[in-house]
C-alpha cells in the first residue's frame, strides 16, 4: 500500500508541475499552432489551366524496329487545383504528361494521357487533362538505299556556266517509317549557292533527309563530298580544211579526202584563237578498216587541250590509197 500511495503522490505532483509551470510559454505555443492552422485552413483554393505541358512517350519500342510516324500534338493543357500562392509558382515546363506505349503494336493507336505527379506539390491536385488521349501512328522501320542529289541556288556570274556535279558517296542507306521510306528514291543536300562562283569547287555538305522520321544507316554519312565544275561560257566552233596525216604508212600513201572538218567545243575566251595549225588529224595505216577501206581518224590539239574538246570529225572515216 505504501508503494501505491507513493506512486499516486508522485503522479499528482508531476501533473501539477507539467500543467502549471511555464504556463505563459505553453499558452504562446498553443496560440502559434492555432494561428498556423487557421492560416493554412483559410488559404483560398483556386483552379488554373497550364497550357503547353509537354507530352513524353514512355516505354517506346526500339526505334530500329518501330517508330512514331505521326501524332496529334506534343503538348496538353492541364487543370490544377490548390492554394493560389502555390499554383502561381508552377510553370508548364516543370510538368510532364506521360503517354505509356507498353505493348503497343503497329497501326493507329489512341493512348491515354496521365500527369506525372512526381513534380507536383502535395497541396495541389490534378483536375483534368485536355486532351485526355493522344492519337498516334506506329509503323515498322525499313531500310533502303537512295541516291543523293544536290540542291543549288542561283547561277554563276555572266560569262561563266555550270558544267556538271559529282557526289561521293553517290548513294546512302536510310531507314525510317515504312510509309515514308518506301516512297523515297532520293534525298537532297542542303542548298549550295552558285552565285559568284567562277571556278570548280568541292565542299562537304549536309544531307537533307526531308523527314524527322527518316535517318541514315551510318551517322558518318550525314555529309557528302560535293564537287561542282564551273568554267567560262563555252561554245562550239568548226575548223575547216584541217589536213589529214597517215601514221605508219609508206610515203606514197594518200588520205582520201586529204582534209576534214573538225568541230570543237570549249572556253569562249580561247576557242577563237585556235587555227588549223593547232590541230593534228591522223589516221593509222595499220588500223583495221570498216570493210570498205575506211579508217577512223583521230584529232588532237597542240595547245588548250585541257579546256577544249573535239566533238566530231567530218567525214568520220578516211580511206587510204
Amino acid at each position: 500500500m505504501d508503494k501505491v500511495r507513493y506512486y499516486l503522490n508522485w503522479l499528482k505532483e508531476y501533473g501539477k508541475d507539467y500543467v502549471l509551470e511555464n504556463t505563459a510559454l505553453k499558452f504562446l505555443a498553443l496560440l502559434i499552432t492555432a494561428v498556423l492552422w487557421l492560416s493554412v485552413g483559410s488559404r483560398p483554393v483556386s483552379q488554373i489551366p497550364l497550357p503547353n505541358v509537354p507530352i513524353v512517350f514512355h516505354n517506346l519500342p526500339d526505334t530500329r524496329v518501330m517508330t512514331i510516324s505521326s501524332y496529334d500534338t506534343l503538348s496538353a493543357r492541364v487543370y490544377l487545383q490548390g492554394p493560389r500562392d502555390v499554383l502561381d509558382t508552377i510553370r508548364s515546363s516543370e510538368l510532364t504528361v506521360v503517354a505509356d506505349l507498353s505493348g503497343v503494336e503497329p497501326g493507329v493507336r489512341v493512348i491515354p494521357l496521365k500527369l506525372d505527379r512526381s513534380r507536383l506539390p502535395a497541396s495541389v491536385e490534378e483536375e483534368s487533362i485536355d486532351p485526355r488521349n493522344i492519337r498516334i501512328t506506329l509503323e515498322r522501320v525499313v531500310e533502303r538505299e537512295v541516291v543523293v542529289i544536290p540542291r543549288f541556288d542561283g547561277k554563276p556570274p555572266e560569262g561563266y556556266e555550270f558544267i556538271r556535279w559529282s557526289i561521293i558517296p553517290p548513294s546512302i542507306q536510310i531507314f525510317g517509317a515504312e510509309s515514308q521510306v518506301e516512297g523515297t528514291n532520293s534525298v537532297s543536300t542542303e542548298t549550295v549557292s552558285l552565285r559568284g562562283k567562277t571556278r570548280t569547287f568541292s565542299d562537304m555538305v549536309a544531307i537533307d533527309l526531308g523527314s524527322p522520321n527518316i535517318n541514315v544507316g551510318d551517322e558518318s554519312n550525314r555529309k557528302v563530298l560535293l564537287t561542282v565544275e564551273i568554267d567560262e561560257m563555252r561554245k562550239e566552233r568548226v575548223i575547216e580544211n584541217v589536213p589529214v596525216t597517215i601514221n605508219g604508212g609508206p610515203p606514197s600513201a594518200q588520205a582520201v579526202p586529204r582534209s576534214v572538218r573538225v568541230t570543237l567545243f570549249g572556253a569562249e575566251s580561247i576557242i577563237g584563237e585556235i587555227t588549223p595549225d593547232d590541230l593534228i588529224v591522223s589516221v593509222d595505216y595499220q588500223a583495221a578498216s570498216d570493210g570498205r577501206g575506211g579508217r577512223v581518224p583521230t584529232a588532237t590539239l597542240k595547245r588548250f587541250g585541257e579546256r577544249v574538246m573535239v566533238r566530231s570529225i567530218t567525214p568520220g572515216t578516211i580511206r587510204i590509197r
